[in-house]
């Protein structure tokens, strides 16, 4: 096990490279790197609760702007050519806008008790318009949150991919259970992997990890691989967010048979309150077929997610 505190290092390895220089103030870091646009993406739903109440808490926290997009889906007729699905479309678009309006009107009355500065945006359509406002909106966030719910049920996970891979943006994801107790995470574990994935999502969750009281990177042990090859590049990662003024303590984990689910118990276990993990380090294509970490830890995450590709 390494410990890596800002300003200084301290390693059971007495190898390992040591800092130096003068100690990152946490504080001064915040000013140089905090959040400044955040958006929620809501149905109307309950199960928005959970995604509103921590987005309140992330854009209170840092006083940043919270855009709210309110996506209104607009179901369209299976078969639009068939005898009188014009009639049927224009009946299916009348009852979802009117729907819309009154959801629109509780969602402003809703947030209207917000501290924070927020905007209401809203968009009705079919799913290729939605998704090409949430496309649209998610390049412009710091960081894009949503209910895990409506991931999850969402079964193809067509909107959330077009967040990460699209926009290029980091989407945190939300269950319900987290609005009676929305605040800051303190302990924090990044699901470390060598790859680009892994390492955007460290970047954009930057402002939260300074602000964490302990940060966990931890790496599930791969079959067959050399330990030192694999905790070299774990230990200069954790040395980077140190020199941030990140509090760091890095952990290898046994080979699991399921990565997700080690990395889960042991989320569990040191008591996390968010977990940051790179989204799709293997093809979007294998994932479905043979399963994967990404959608292990969305399905089965019990605390927010924070993903970007």
């Amino acid at each position: 096990m390494i410990v890596f505190e800002p300003g200084k290092v301290s390693t059971m390895n007495s190898e390992s490279p040591s800092s130096t220089g003068n100690a990152v103030d946490p504080v001064t870091a915040t000013r140089h790197g905090g959040l400044a646009d955040l958006t929620v993406i809501v149905s109307g739903a309950k199960k928005d609760r959970g995604a509103v109440a921590y987005a309140e808490a992330i854009a209170t926290a840092f006083d940043a702007h919270l855009d709210v997009l309110y996506t209104n889906h607009v179901p369209t007729p299976i078969l639009p050519s068939a005898p009188g699905a014009e009639v049927l479309a224009a009946e299916l678009a009348r009852n979802s806008h009117e729907t819309g309006d009154k959801t629109e009107a509780a969602l402003r009355d809703a947030f209207g008790a917000l501290s924070a500065s927020w905007e209401l945006r809203r968009v009705d359509g079919a799913v290729a318009a939605l998704r090409q406002a949430i496309v649209r909106q998610a390049a412009i966030s710091d960081l894009v949150i949503e209910s895990k719910a409506a991931v999850v049920e969402a079964g193809d996970m067509e909107l959330f991919e077009a967040v990460i891979f699209e926009a290029g943006a980091a989407i945190v994801l939300v269950p319900d259970s987290q609005s009676a107790k929305s605040q800051l995470p303190s302990n924090v574990l990044v699901a470390y992997r060598e790859t680009p994935e892994c390492a955007h999502a460290i970047a954009a969750a930057l402002p939260l990890l300074r602000r964490a009281d302990t940060v966990y990177l931890v790496s599930v042990a791969e079959s067959g691989s050399s330990e030192q090859r694999h905790i070299d590049p774990m230990a200069d990662m954790a040395r980077h967010l140190a020199r941030h003024g990140v509090s760091v303590e890095a952990r290898e984990l046994p080979n699991w048979k399921d990565p997700a689910e080690g990395l889960l118990n042991e989320a569990r276990q040191i008591g996390a309150d968010l977990v940051v993990a790179g989204a799709y380090g293997h093809s979007r294509l294998r994932e479905y077929l043979l399963g994967g970490v990404t959608r292990g830890l969305v399905r089965h995450c019990e605390v927010p997610l924070l993903m970007a590709h």
